[in-house]
């Protein structure tokens, strides 16, 4: 197949390609503010992945040395209380605006700072003289973190609906932003086989820790102020009688988001354990010698990942293919489900179990590598379908919402991981003095780990089985709100001339 010029002069000159300021169709987004958005969310990602996934319940628990139930209370509690403001926030979001007429990048510029400070204080160990107090600093820093984090996540991911009127483009940032967010995800990954037994090269875990947050955490945070470099073209007028509160109800109207939300929640009530708790202190033979799990399954990971990977930047096309990103939602759903319990029946006790169970994590992959682009795409195209029907832009609620559904997954995923580790009897002291944990552990990790998560895949598959918007409705709304934006535009000519 021939290549397009476009193609050519990607190849030919792939920085001067990808920072193009100008659009080659019109209507499309400039590949320079893509690459900018896609920066940020990079750096943005880099930090979430420490700070926002089971890398600080790990921090606590073994190098904080606090109980895993009371570490599950305390995260879950936070997140939860933190999750109830963000619609709040994502209201607040949707009411204001800034004297250049903006609404969402002036967020990301003010917050993206505090963040990345907050973020690195949460893996400082201050060697406090109680426990209470520790837990009472790592409370308030957590809290801190997440209500910033509230108001940068909405900002960045409501550019996916304001940076354009067309749904494909939409779609186009949406798989932009995701890969950005998936690049940001890999150096965290790293902290799996460098916190193999007490640590690697001879530091302790609380020093690796140390030197990720100031590489993840304060380098993201500046890092996602690249987002900056992108444009709000779709924009809306305040109605100064909207109250907060009136734009939390008009959730009620999104149906797509409700549905998405149930979702979620449902998917985090299954039994779970990190994967750092089950690898940590395992060894694989190899030609006689005894090699860390961890190194392994970065290796495994890395190698078998690769082709779902590559996917995420074939996303819209894919979705095309299968017929829409609804179906491919309840394909990735199905796909990680079955492989999940076929994993189960072949276990991990030797390299080769492990090499075909990782083998079934890449077929799972595939599908669910395009799973986020697929939510946000259709969460954009939801912002489109509630301003059709009630003439009210709703980025800031829908995507705080959005955040909301993580936070709260999260946040119960941890409590329930919490008290997996209290039923598992998990010691942080056995790791450290390099012992295995108890013949109770190894007995009932495994199931709990593999088998409890395919649980709450199943609950979550049933909401995403009623989510209807087909491509007519669609079609319907994007023709209908061009006419209502030319009608707006001609309305506010007049009134000047």
């Amino acid at each position: 197949m021939a290549l397009s010029e476009s193609q050519r002069r990607a190849i030919r000159h792939p920085l001067r390609w990808l920072f193009n300021p100008e659009p080659e169709q019109p209507g499309e987004i400039p590949r320079k503010e893509l690459a900018f958005y896609t920066l940020g969310f990079w750096g943005q990602n880099h930090l979430y992945n420490m700070a926002g996934t089971n890398w600080f319940f790990h921090f606590c628990t073994n190098v904080l040395k606090i109980h895993p139930g009371t570490v599950g209370k305390m995260t879950g509690a936070v997140t939860v209380f933190d999750a109830l403001n963000d619609p709040v926030a994502g209201a607040i979001i949707d009411n204001h605006r800034f004297k250049d007429g903006r609404k969402l990048l002036p967020w990301i510029k003010w917050t993206s700072p505090f963040i990345a400070l907050t973020s690195f204080l949460l893996f400082v160990n201050w060697h406090f003289s109680s426990t209470g107090t520790q837990i009472f600093y790592s409370v308030m820093v957590y809290l801190c973190w997440d209500m910033l984090y509230s108001f940068q996540d909405a900002s960045l991911w409501g550019m996916t609906a304001a940076i354009s009127t067309h749904s494909a483009q939409r779609a186009r940032a949406t798989q932009w932003a995701d890969n950005g967010a998936f690049l940001g995800g890999l150096l965290p990954g790293l902290l799996l086989p460098m916190l193999s037994g007490n640590g690697a090269f001879g530091l302790t875990q609380q020093q690796v820790y140390f030197m990720f947050a100031v590489v993840m955490c304060l380098g993201g945070g500046f890092q996602s102020l690249f987002a900056l470099g992108t444009t709000e073209r779709v924009r809306s007028l305040p109605r100064e009688e909207r109250t907060v509160w009136s734009n939390v109800g008009a959730l009620r109207h999104n149906y797509i988001l409700l549905l998405f939300l149930a979702s979620e929640i449902l998917r985090a009530c299954g039994p779970n354990v990190a994967d750092a708790y089950i690898y940590q202190q395992m060894t694989f033979q190899v030609g006689g010698k005894a090699i860390s799990a961890p190194l392994v399954m970065t290796i495994l990971g890395t190698i078998f990942g690769l082709p779902g990977s590559a996917l995420k930047f074939f996303a819209t096309k894919i979705a095309d293919r299968v017929g829409g990103m609804k179906r491919l939602l309840v394909i990735g759903v199905v796909t990680d489900l079955l492989t999940r319990v076929i994993g189960y029946f072949i276990g991990i006790q030797t390299l080769p179990r492990q090499i075909l169970v990782s083998m079934l994590g890449s077929i799972s992959y595939l599908p669910n590598s395009i799973y986020s682009i697929a939510m946000r795409s259709m969460l954009s195209d939801s912002v489109e379908y509630v301003e059709w029907k009630t003439g009210e832009r709703t980025e800031g609620i829908t995507m705080s919402v959005r955040n909301l559904m993580s936070k709260m997954g999260g946040a119960i995923a941890r409590f329930i991981q919490g008290r997996c580790l209290v039923f598992l009897q998990f010691s942080a002291d056995r790791v450290e003095q390099g012992r295995p944990q108890n013949a109770h552990f190894q007995k009932w990790v495994w199931p709990v780990y593999r088998l409890g998560p395919a649980l709450g895949l199943a609950l979550g598959l049933v909401p995403l089985l009623l989510l209807r918007y087909p491509d007519a409705l669609k079609q319907k709304v994007e023709s209908e709100m061009a006419q209502r934006r030319e009608l707006r535009e001609e309305r506010a000519e007049a009134l000047e001339s």
